[in-house]
């Protein structure tokens, strides 16, 4: 679950109607520069994922403002024709909106009407979805100089005209296809550079960041952030340095992690590139780097000089990281006052739950203060940098319960900074996990997942510990001595001058103490007309005073909603558009509640516009969220199900949650007699892969399938039995051919 955006440039001259094509430069240049993004972000064009180059999500634009944001009605809309989850940011240049969605495909639509320009199809190979930690997902393009750059979700960047959708060129950027690596995340530009990271810590990746030419599609570097050993070759300089901060005897096999799979942003007035780098892999340092060590650059935000590749400063936001604290959210740049001194800051609000203020041209701390319940590390030391470690965090030789859990205290969605407010608006989780290190020994699986922990969480006051029960502690004395495990969401408005939450506003819904309550908020935008918006999994797109927090408006669309809004004029009329579809970290499952449960998934891009009517809503989805009687008798022994269940949170879990009647992905306790007959054929032969179930083959074998298919069917009786009433009673019925029998004679 980890999920694994967006886009920076360099600039160029607007000229005459032109679009402006070249992006760059922090949200706050002085004088030519900030004038260009200025002129362009009057012009109502949202040039890049994050509007402007500092990544800032906010808009200048306040036809839409607090006093008529209730008058927000339907536009337009346009059908993405998927059900995976949308996690991209539209771009908006010249009246043109131009949209990724899901593999990689890209959509230039007339930001007027919504009416299809062209369409782009990357034509992966769905074996790929066996590769994927977190949904089939793409987080975003990039356009410059009439070109659209967009990477699909097996490795290969891809640049398209503009105007046609023609393909310009295209490159593999795998360095090896037998290994878990795929891209999730969003292209950056940089000059004349467009830079694209990968995906795939939990399986077996070794991270990396590439930079090409936007004209040719030539190399032009690349940086590895992991060494692949201690004694080089070292592809980077860099990496010697970081080969002192391992262990010689690390687990070099499995990769180490450190993938870039999502934040970047750039500076082009210092000529640095940002790039946030991603969890460690393994997860346990016991298990990674034996002897300990900080493990460079895993968690780490890099300064990188944008013309060579080469390392300006780093900080490491968690050294040694074993708990998939990703330093890969979203970086904002900005010019803050602090201390009466003005300074050019890079902020972000990683996975740890600290938020970050850098000096963006030094790498120096300003200040690093815990915006969530934070039990890892008491506090970040101000001299050193470091985070000071609690060490009742630390799994190696027992589990433990830990704040914040591997989701983070802030996942993927988009931050916003609005600069009348002075305000950072952060999509907040107060998700705690309990981790531990499983008592066989870890097997290494090429292109598997690679964890090599596993973790849980407090859900509704209670912990199933499956196969690991005997030994386990209770959540009771986990818990003790610990902030409220209470799982719940927030809009969360930081200041990043004071240290403090200026406001916030509750988002969990009727799902506190749940998994959805941390996936019902989406990313976040906010404008110059006193706004913030935040789409949920109700479907409801919610308008904020950005001042106050007061809600204002809020919109049905009908479709749940994760992605950042966006917002842009022309012809004098403003729009506020959205991508709408649900996945993720959930693995497609749909909690009861959502819209996604209610309507179905069907992905969009909504567009709304003051004085427009309602928006129209996809038929309600008529279902029995009952457990239908399995297909198939209980089977196997005790210990084939509790390795069946083993190999099902290693292998499976990541995606199939068992938490919902709903869903693209399946609840598999609700297997058919089709399913169950063809489960071998799904797992290991890969036949539904064009729906997203890749194969397994090389990861599990046989008999190990079959093991998990007992465990499922075991799981499918103890759900459908539990709905039948208190054993003994008369709505209770044994699972066994005896029962059935007397129960078809009365």
């Amino acid at each position: 679950m980890r999920n694994k955006t967006f886009i920076v440039g360099a600039l160029a001259v607007i000229v005459a109607a032109a679009a402006f094509f070249a992006l760059g430069g922090p949200a706050l240049l002085k004088g030519e520069r900030r004038s260009q993004i200025a002129a362009a972000a009057a012009n109502g064009d949202w040039l890049i994922g994050g509007h402007d180059a500092g990544q800032t999500y906010s808009s200048p634009l306040k036809k839409i403002n607090a006093d008529n944001v209730g008058q927000l009605g339907f536009a337009w809309s346009y059908d993405l024709n998927t059900t995976h989850g949308q996690s991209s940011t539209p771009v908006v240049v010249d009246g043109v909106m131009y949209v990724s969605a899901p593999w990689g495909f890209v959509h230039a639509l007339d930001a007027r009407s919504g009416k299809a320009l062209w369409s782009f199809d990357p034509k992966v190979d769905s074996a790929i979805t066996s590769k994927v930690c977190c949904g089939i997902t793409n987080r975003g393009l990039s356009f410059h100089k009439g070109r659209v750059f967009v990477a699909s979700i097996d490795g290969r960047l891809i640049a398209l005209d503009a105007r046609t959708g023609k393909m310009a060129w295209e490159v593999d950027t795998i360095i090896d296809h037998e290994r878990g690596y795929t891209i999730t995340g969003s292209t950056y530009i940089a000059g004349d550079l467009v830079v694209i990271g990968n995906s795939g810590a939990e399986l077996d990746a070794r991270g990396y960041v590439t930079a090409y030419d936007t004209q040719s599609g030539e190399q032009r570097w690349r940086f590895f952030t992991v060494p692949k050993n201690t004694t080089g070759p070292f592809e980077n300089p860099e990496l010697e340095m970081a080969a002192k901060t391992w262990d010689p005897n690390s687990f070099w096999e499995v990769g180490l992690g450190g993938t870039a799979w999502d934040g970047m942003a750039y500076d082009a007035e210092l000529g640095l590139l940002y790039v946030g780098v991603g969890n460690s892999a393994l997860y346990p340092r016991k298990l990674r780097s034996p002897s300990g060590g900080d493990n460079l650059f895993v968690s780490t935000i890099l300064a990188l000089h944008a013309d060579t590749g080469r390392l300006a400063w780093h900080y490491q936001t968690t050294p040694g990281d074993q708990w998939d604290y990703t330093a890969t959210q979203k970086m904002i740049l900005a010019d803050l006052e602090i201390d009466g001194r003005q300074r050019q800051v890079l902020m972000q609000a990683p996975k740890n739950g600290f938020f970050y203020v850098l000096d963006r041209a030094t790498g120096e701390l300003l200040s690093a203060e815990p915006y969530v319940p934070v039990t890892w590390a008491s506090h970040v030391d101000m001299k050193t940098g470091r985070p000071v470690e609690t060490g009742q965090a630390s799994y190696s030789e027992e589990p433990r319960l830990v704040f914040p859990g591997p989701s983070g205290g802030h996942n993927w969605h988009p931050m916003a900074f609005n600069a009348q407010t002075q305000l950072v608006y952060i999509p907040a989780i107060e998700f705690p996990a309990i981790y531990w290190i499983p008592k066989e020994p870890f097997k290494y699986q090429k292109g598997g997942v690679n964890l090599g922990a596993l973790y849980t969480f407090p859900i509704d006051k209670s912990v199933d510990w499956g196969p690991y029960a005997e030994g386990m502690p209770s959540l009771e004395e986990l818990s003790k001595g610990q902030p409220d495990t209470t799982i719940r969401g927030y809009l969360r408005a930081w200041d990043p001058v004071a240290h403090k939450v200026a406001w916030q506003v509750e988002t969990s819904e009727q799902w506190a103490g749940q998994m959805n309550a941390i996936w019902n908020g989406g990313g976040v935008m906010t404008t110059a007309g006193d706004l913030v918006f935040q789409g949920r999994s109700t479907g409801y797109l919610h308008a904020y005073r950005a001042s106050t927090g007061e809600q204002l408006a809020k919109v049905n669309l009908g479709v749940s909603i994760m992605a950042a809004p966006m917002t842009y004029e022309l012809d004098g009329e403003q729009y506020v558009a959205v991508m709408a579809g649900f996945g993720g970290a959930l693995g497609g499952t749909h909690p009861e509640g959502t819209a996604a449960y209610r309507y179905g998934n069907a992905g969009k891009l909504i567009v709304l516009r003051l004085g427009g009517g309602a928006v129209p809503l996809p038929a309600e989805i008529k279902r029995d969220a009952k457990f239908a009687k399995p297909p198939a008798e209980r089977q196997g022994t005790a210990e084939t199900v509790a390795l069946g269940k083993e190999l099902f949170m290693r292998h499976c879990s990541i995606c199939h949650k068992n938490n919902s009647a709903g869903g693209t992905v399946p609840d598999l306790r609700r297997i058919n007699a089709k399913t169950y007959g063809e489960f071998e054929d799904i797992v290991l032969g890969g036949i539904r892969a064009t729906r997203g179930m890749g194969s397994f083959k090389g990861q599990l074998t046989a008999p190990e399938v079959e093991a998990i298919r007992t465990s499922i069917i075991h799981d499918a009786w103890q759900a459908y039995e539990s709905e039948q009433g208190p054993v003994g009673s008369e709505s209770h019925k044994p699972n066994t051919p005896e029962a059935d029998k007397a129960g078809a004679q009365k």
